[in-house]
């Protein structure tokens, strides 16, 4: 497996092209039988499955927030997995505070394609605590 073809350069595409809403390009670099988790207390919560399952659910939780900014501070991975440290910036609707969560992305990779994504915030209570349309 050459060095660009491993899990941490291949999701680092995959971040870089989401990052510019290259949708149809990040399509092309995830498996048919993917499958992105992320925690059912979140209002974006569940698992999202399909080649445009990364889409769906980057517009659903950016539309949870009035503002939300992401950035990306390291990726790193082995063989298969590769794992992303973030920070996200959101501003609630609901309370119109703004909060930094530090984020986690487990990243598995099947031939060369993104077959799974798991996202684990730090505070998980947190973020469905600020979530939600403004009173």
């Amino acid at each position: 497996m050459s060095s660009d073809s491993k899990p941490a350069a291949l999701l680092s595409e995959v971040y870089r092209l989401a990052g510019e809403r290259d949708w149809d390009a990040v399509k092309a670099r995830v498996h048919p039988d993917f499958i992105l988790y992320e925690a059912e207390s979140l209002p974006f919560g569940g698992e999202w499955k399909g080649k445009d399952a990364l889409q769906r659910c980057a517009a659903a939780m950016y539309a949870t927030w009035e503002e939300a900014s992401v950035n990306i501070h390291e990726i790193t991975g082995g063989e298969e997995w590769a794992v992303v440290v973030l920070s996200l910036t959101m501003k609630s609707k609901k309370t119109g505070r703004t909060f930094t969560q530090t984020v986690n992305e487990a990243a598995r990779f099947d031939d060369g394609l993104l077959k799974e994504l798991r996202i684990h915030y730090f505070d998980a209570a947190e973020v469905t605590a600020e979530a939600g349309e403004a009173a």
